[in-house]
C-alpha cells in the first residue's frame, strides 16, 4: 500500500493531481487498477489512508472509557497519531499538501473527518451513559477532531517549523482553557 501511495505522489508531483489516472498509478506501481481500487477505494484515499487511521479511532474510544475527553485525545495523540507523523515525516507531509491543495481531496477529507467525530461522539455518549446522538457529546467530539485538523493545517501553513505535536497539545490546551486566548 505505501509504495502505491509512494507512486501515487511522485506522479502528482510530476504531472499534477488532476493529470493522473489510476490506471497510471497502477502502473508506476507495478500493480493493476483493481489493486489500487480494493486498497484505496478512490484516489482521493491514495493521499489520506493510513494505516494507523484504525488504530487512533481504537485508543481514542478505549481512552474515552477512562479519561475525560480532552486527556483521551492526548493519550491518543501520544500513543498512535504521533507515530504516524514521526514515522516518515516527509510522507506525511507531502500527503497533507495536497489534503490542503487539492478541492477533491479536501472534500474527502472533510467527509472522513466528519465520520470519525460522529465515531468519537458515539465513543463519548457510550462511556458517559448518554445516548446517541447527544448534542453535549457531538459538539465536544467534533470540537476536539476540528482543533487536531487545524493544527495539522498550522503546521503545514507555518512550514512545520514546530514539532507537530507540540501543536495538537496547543490546540488541546486551548480547548481544556475553555477556548480563552490569554
Amino acid at each position: 500500500m505505501r509504495r502505491i501511495q509512494e507512486a501515487a505522489l511522485d506522479l502528482f508531483d510530476e504531472r499534477g493531481y488532476d493529470a493522473v489516472t489510476i490506471e497510471q498509478i497502477a502502473e508506476a506501481a507495478e500493480v493493476s487498477p483493481s489493486s489500487v481500487y480494493r486498497y484505496f477505494g478512490t484516489k482521493e484515499h491514495l493521499v489520506l489512508h493510513d494505516e494507523l487511521d484504525v488504530q487512533l479511532l481504537d485508543v481514542v474510544q478505549r481512552e474515552l472509557a477512562l479519561h475525560p475527553p480532552v486527556d483521551a485525545v492526548r493519550r491518543a495523540i501520544a500513543d498512535v497519531m504521533t507515530q504516524f507523523f514521526g514515522r516518515d515525516e516527509e510522507l506525511a507531509r507531502r500527503k497533507i499538501r495536497y489534503w490542503l491543495a487539492e478541492p477533491a481531496v479536501q472534500r474527502a477529507a472533510a467527509l472522513m473527518t466528519e465520520q470519525f467525530a460522529a465515531a468519537i461522539a458515539d465513543a463519548l455518549a457510550e462511556a458517559t451513559g448518554r445516548p446517541s446522538g447527544d448534542l453535549d457529546t457531538t459538539v465536544v467530539a467534533t470540537t476536539l477532531v476540528w482543533a487536531m485538523t487545524a493544527a495539522v493545517r498550522h503546521w503545514h501553513a507555518t512550514g512545520y517549523a514546530q514539532p507537530l505535536e507540540d501543536e495538537l497539545q496547543q490546540a488541546l490546551a486551548l480547548l481544556e482553557n475553555g477556548l480563552r486566548l490569554d
